[in-house]
């Protein structure tokens, strides 16, 4: 928090209150990321295992995949359908990216 102009201090209602609005942000974006990775596993079947939702901000979800082969199924195939698949459940998404998983 940045120092106030007069230098009073702040109040400790202010403080509270920016806290609890964080805590909200990060259990909407837990949230997000549940439902993505819920979606996910629901379009790939028996494939799912082999990817898993990095993160969900602002519009962009970042999947990890587990291998080179399952990277370039949903880098270079499945984008669309990824991005069709979010926004069916309910995601506002513009952007997804695909990463290979750290081993």
């Amino acid at each position: 928090m940045q120092d106030k102009p007069d230098n009073s201090p702040f109040h400790l209602g202010d403080i509270l209150k920016k806290i609890v609005r964080k805590g909200g942000a990060q259990k909407k974006a837990l949230a997000g990321r549940r439902l993505a990775q819920k979606a996910l596993s629901e379009m790939l079947g028996p494939l799912s295992p082999h990817a898993s939702v990095a993160s969900v901000k602002t519009g962009v979800v970042t999947i990890e995949a587990d291998s080179s082969s399952m990277f370039q199924e949903l880098e270079g195939f499945q984008k669309e359908k990824l991005i069709d698949t979010f926004r069916a459940a309910g995601l506002q998404v513009r952007e997804v990216r695909v990463r290979l998983a750290q081993k």
